[in-house]
């Protein structure tokens, strides 16, 4: 089950020991600079964490698979996330210590 912004706000609050409207400041304010930082063209890292990035994707042709039409696709930018190592390495954990208990 996915956690939404405020499950996110609620998180915060519990291990920030603050109340749940000073995290929603905080939580906002860090995902509006994130957003910001990403429509100026630079990179967010958080170390230990991961990388927001934006990237250029090329034109391209696809096929509509119901119609078989062709399908111009026109070149645009993306946000790419990059897991840092201990992210990954923690959520690896997780899923083979879950695998060891079935």
């Amino acid at each position: 089950m996915p956690v939404g912004r405020q499950d996110l706000i609620k998180r915060v609050a519990t291990k920030s020991n603050k109340s749940v409207k000073e995290s929603t400041v905080f939580v906002n304010a860090t995902l509006e600079a994130i957003r910001e930082a990403l429509e100026t063209g630079e990179s967010v890292r958080l170390v230990g964490f991961g990388v927001f990035s934006v990237r250029d994707t090329a034109a391209s042709v696809r096929v509509n698979p119901q119609t078989r039409e062709k399908i111009q696709v026109p070149a645009r930018k993306r946000v790419k996330f990059t897991a840092g190592k201990e992210l990954n390495d923690s959520v690896a954990a997780v899923k083979s210590t879950a695998a060891k208990q079935k």
